[in-house]
């Protein structure tokens, strides 16, 4: 029998994220099921796109599978590496119709309760306040940035770049944390865009908002993909979908 597994990610198009957060992900899988050939697809037709003017090729969730099915695979699951039940997991979930798709890293309490003890872990091997950066978005899925926040540590605040979970929204409960020192990190799964421009950019950032407020800001640019516990809640969440 013919095994497959796609791996599936919203995607970047920065080649150290790629390096440091997907591939990791990636190669836990592939270790974990080696009777299994694995594949990657992207979600992000913008990414994928922007790849491809660059002569990189990604295939997205719906070739990758026709390609696994034209090969004759009899035995195919996706697994995602989404943070929320957002719209790409939901473009997901319709491609794979009846082939199994594993959950995204945030898709029920015990995952948030998991979620909010790692975070508190990290903040307190920087000794200092994590403030975390979410995506955010307009879809229903945004409550799960809410339900997150409510099961956190006091050593951890959450925003979102995006959708109305705003910095400013929380700048009164910041200017509260000890010495106003802070550490910034992204609560996505690769440091890409978002992370290095949003967050952390010398420009209109998070970074450079609070540095004019008089914050202590330190950086910590890692993407979850690249934490071996992040790694291996995928590895957990794939292991449910397989026969």
């Amino acid at each position: 029998m013919k095994k497959a597994i796609i791996v599936v990610s919203f995607g970047t198009t920065h080649g150290d994220a790629e390096e440091a957060c997907i591939r990791p992900v990636e190669d836990a899988v592939r270790k974990a099921f080696p009777e299994y050939e694995l594949s990657r697809a992207w979600t992000s037709r913008i990414i994928v796109k922007r790849l491809k003017a660059r002569g990189i090729a990604i295939e997205n969730e719906v070739e990758a599978l026709a390609r696994v099915k034209e090969a004759g695979f009899d035995e195919i699951a996706m697994v995602s590496t989404h943070i929320i039940p957002g719209q790409e997991y939901d473009r997901l979930r319709e491609a794979a119709g009846d082939v199994p798709v594993s959950a995204p890293l945030l898709a029920d309490e015990d995952d948030l309760r998991w979620m909010a003890g790692l975070l508190g872990n990290i903040a307190s091997e920087e000794g200092r306040t994590l403030l975390v950066m979410g995506h955010g978005t307009e879809h229903r899925a945004n409550a799960t940035y809410l339900a997150l926040r409510s099961l956190l540590p006091e050593n951890v605040k959450l925003a979102c770049v995006e959708g109305d979970l705003t910095l400013d929204g929380i700048m009164d409960e910041l200017e509260k944390v000890p010495g106003k020192r802070v550490t910034l990190m992204p609560l996505m799964l690769v440091a890409g865009d978002h992370a290095k421009n949003d967050l952390a950019g010398d420009e209109d950032s998070w970074k450079t908002t609070l540095l004019a407020r008089g914050f202590d800001v330190a950086l910590r640019l890692e993407g979850l993909g690249a934490l071996p516990a992040v790694q291996a809640r995928i590895v957990e969440k794939t292991r449910v979908i397989l026969r």
